[in-house]
């Protein structure tokens, strides 16, 4: 059985990771930027990740897998304030132990770019709130990294380039912006364990541009 990185080992993965300078995606210009919390889990056999799914009336992004975050208020010293503020208020995280940064990716339908930061969270229960939250997943990045493959999009605009990741989760599925900054902590853990990186598997997914979300079989989820 693989050993389960260290908080340690992630925190100093992080401080050498190097960060991607990631272009503006078509028709956009990203220059707006959101702070989001990468929250981790750690106990006696498990390391996971928290997202959340956003609740179907909410104005932007509405059902969407996401991680806690935000646009920055005025009060905030920096995106890691905005980030940390944002967890408290959709999850009641009060402890989280910021352990450094992903690189910032941009959205495809704003001109927003997340700016991740990834922390420690304790084993408190979390506390959702009912306008924002639908429902919290934690991820076993272990058993992701174990399996034989993961899922992705080819890229039509882009030929040559990695796939689009997309993350099953319980009835939801994680795509886009977060799908990418989850797939870029996947590999720094990959890397602390020593692990290789799953095959990409291309079959079973495409992109419905006209609703921007991904189908599976002619079905839009």
């Amino acid at each position: 059985m693989t050993a389960i990185p260290s908080p340690e080992s992630i925190r100093d993965a992080l401080s050498r990771h190097i960060l991607h300078d990631i272009p503006a995606l078509p028709g956009r210009t990203n220059h707006l930027h959101a702070g989001v919390l990468v929250p981790l889990r750690w106990d006696a056999d498990q390391l996971t990740c928290i997202v959340t799914q956003r609740t179907s009336h909410l104005r932007e992004h509405a059902g969407e897998v996401v991680f806690p975050g935000g646009k920055p208020d005025p009060e905030d010293r920096d995106l890691v304030d905005t980030a940390m503020r944002e967890a408290r208020e959709e999850l009641g995280i009060e402890d989280a132990d910021p352990l450094g940064v992903l690189s910032a990716m941009p959205l495809f339908t704003s001109d927003y770019r997340l700016v991740p930061t990834v922390a420690r969270l304790s084993s408190r229960p979390l506390v959702p709130a009912a306008d924002e939250v639908a429902r919290v997943f934690e991820v076993d990045l272990m058993a992701l990294l174990q399996a034989p493959e993961m899922s992705g999009i080819p890229w039509p605009q882009f030929a040559g380039q990695p796939p689009s990741p997309i993350f099953e989760l319980p009835q939801a599925v994680m795509y886009g912006a977060t799908a990418h900054t989850f797939l870029e902590l996947l590999q720094v853990v990959a890397q602390v364990a020593g692990l290789p990186m799953p095959a990409w598997e291309l079959t079973t997914w495409g992109w419905d541009f006209s609703v921007n979300r991904p189908m599976r079989l002619g079905v839009v989820v």
